[in-house]
This record gives C-alpha cells, sequence and structure tokens, in this order.
C-alpha cells in the first residue's frame, strides 16, 4: 500500500509529494521544487535514509530547485526522464531567473521502466508536450502527471522545448488508460481519471 503526502511548495505552489511504501516504509519524493518545513518533519520523522528516490516530472525550476538539498538530506538518487537530462543545467531550459546550481541526475528515466519502492513498483510513462522529456509515475492507483494533466485543464505548450502536438499525444495517452487512477498533479487539486475524461474533452474540445 502506498501512502501520499502533499506538500506546496515555491511561489508557483507547486506540488511537490512524499510517497510511503506503508509495509516497508521506503520513500520517494516527487518534484522538490522548493523546501517545505513539513516535509523536512516528515522526512526526520521517517528516517532520512529511508528516501530511497527523488523523482522530477520534468526540469523547470519550480519541480527541481531544491533535488541536491534533499538528495544531501536523504542519499537519495536524482531521477529524471532522459530527454530531460539537460534541464538540470541550463538555465534558458529551466527557466530559473536565479540560476540553480547545475546538477546531473543519477538516473535517466526511459518509457516503461520500473522504480521498486519497497514492495511498490512505479511505472514510468513518457507525456513529451509541456517538455520534450516529461514523464509521469504510476504507481498503484495513482497518477503523478506533473504539468502535463491538471484538475480540468492540461500544461502549457507554450515554453521552451514544448510542442502541441506532442502534448495531445500525451494527453490522449492518459486519457486512454483504462484504470480510474486518483491524478496528483504539479499543480492544484487531486483529480480522477474519469472526470479528466469528460472535463478535458469538453471543456478544451480535444478531439483525437
Amino acid at each position: 500500500m502506498l501512502v501520499v503526502k502533499s506538500f506546496k511548495v515555491g511561489p508557483l505552489e507547486t506540488n511537490c509529494y512524499l510517497i510511503v511504501d506503508k509495509k516497508t516504509q521506503r520513500a520517494a519524493i516527487i518534484d522538490p521544487g522548493g523546501i517545505s518545513v513539513e516535509l523536512d518533519k516528515k522526512i526526520h520523522s521517517l528516517g532520512e535514509k529511508n528516501v530511497d528516490y527523488i523523482l522530477m516530472t520534468h526540469g523547470h525550476f519550480d519541480h527541481i530547485k531544491k533535488a541536491t538539498r534533499y538528495k544531501k538530506l536523504t542519499g537519495a538518487k536524482l531521477m529524471i526522464g532522459v530527454n530531460e537530462a539537460e534541464f538540470t543545467k541550463n538555465r534558458r531550459l529551466n527557466l530559473c531567473r536565479i540560476p540553480i546550481e547545475p546538477f546531473e541526475a543519477d538516473v535517466l528515466l526511459n518509457n516503461g521502466n520500473i522504480i521498486s519502492l519497497g514492495e511498490t513498483k512505479i511505472k514510468v510513462i513518457n507525456t513529451p508536450g509541456h517538455t520534450v522529456g516529461g514523464v509521469c509515475f504510476i504507481a498503484e492507483d495513482f497518477l503523478f502527471s506533473g504539468d502535463t494533466i491538471m484538475r480540468g485543464t492540461i500544461g502549457r505548450y507554450d515554453l521552451e522545448t514544448g510542442n502541441l502536438n506532442q502534448m495531445r499525444e500525451s494527453i490522449k495517452k492518459i486519457l486512454d488508460l483504462s484504470k480510474n487512477y486518483i491524478i496528483y498533479p504539479g499543480h492544484g487539486e487531486p483529480t480522477t481519471l474519469q472526470e479528466e475524461k469528460i472535463c478535458i474533452l469538453k471543456i478544451l474540445k480535444y478531439s483525437f
């Protein structure tokens, strides 16, 4: 069983998640774009060395800015999509006005990769469009969507490396999933896949 805790971090109120495999207490952080005192408390209570991974859905600053800080705190491996590798080193790509210190991911993720977190399996799916190498993470009943899909809307595709056609394909890939996942987005409140199948196709008039 996977336990999910959400924390709003940084000036854009990015959703940073702490996910914990309940049986083994192994944990991962998703999208640490800022510091959260409450997250720090949870990590300390859990045990810093129980955090195995820092997963990044994409490389914009509000999702990666404190990745190295949390790596130093926990020793966790930094993971990002293979086509997003340059974002952690390139200010033009990560959009940070005040440059963050460049860093390398420990693991570059490919579509279909499976990450073992205790007894929980986390599947990586490529979802370019918001950025060229964005990914989503699926674990049990949850889908962590970054800025690809959010409650009632989708992410921007007009930023550096964004692409409308790729976004369409990524949204279609998510909406075609058969399970009614709880979606934990990069911004805003959680939603469900069934809600978005209705809402996005209706409000945004996407035709796939």
